[in-house]
């Protein structure tokens, strides 16, 4: 028998989800520079009247559109971290610094350049520095969950410096990596040294 053709009318977005569509789409295709709100209008099949009512300008529009890629993109990180330590009856300091990425994949990673395009806009971007500034204290708190999720499973013999991750991490720039050509440091290198931090070793 002949299936019935679903009666489910599809899904419209909203001029307001449209337009944030198309503001990404713009800012993959071209850029944060480069995006410009006429652009966006047209792909979002709206005018420009619409794009400046929901968002008042265009620093509104980057606010919310650069704020949401910041977001998803510091979420993922924490959300990969907390999967890979999930399934372990003990987590040693190996298994929490093994459940990042390689330090080069970090620093080479798109994620790097579109995160330090976004800071570099917040400073001349009200909102967006307010918009970025509640997403890291969100991820902080999250980040300080995680920690404490693996301090009560700690394998024996284990000892955790914590600050390694509430200090240190926040301030690295692995982008600062690709510049440093033949003279960088090796993802095994690396991996060791911040071992030795998180274990409170002088290193």
């Amino acid at each position: 028998m002949a299936e019935m053709p679903s009666t489910e009318m599809p899904t419209r977005r909203s001029p307001a989800e449209a337009i944030l569509d198309s503001a990404r789409t713009e800012v993959e295709k071209n850029g944060i520079v480069g995006l410009r709100v006429a652009d966006v209008a047209k792909g979002a099949d709206v005018s420009l009247t619409q794009i400046y009512r929901y968002f008042g300008d265009r620093n509104g529009l980057l606010a919310r559109v650069l704020g949401d890629i910041y977001d998803e993109i510091v979420t993922a990180a924490a959300d990969y971290m907390e999967r890979a330590i999930t399934n372990l009856e003990s987590v040693t300091i190996e298994n929490l610094v093994d459940a990042f990425p390689p330090y080069s994949e970090m620093a080479r990673g798109a994620n790097q350049r579109i995160r330090l395009q976004i800071m570099a806009m917040s400073v001349t971007n009200p909102r967006l520095h307010e918009r970025i500034t509640a997403s890291a204290e969100r991820q902080m708190a999250h980040w300080r969950i995680i920690l404490d999720q693996v301090e009560r499973r700690l394998a024996p013999g284990e000892e955790l410096d914590r600050r390694v991750f509430e200090i240190l991490l926040p301030v690295q720039m692995p982008y600062y990596w690709n510049m440093l050509g033949e003279n960088a440091f090796t993802d095994e290198e690396f991996r060791a040294y911040f071992i030795d931090l998180a274990r409170g070793r002088r290193c």
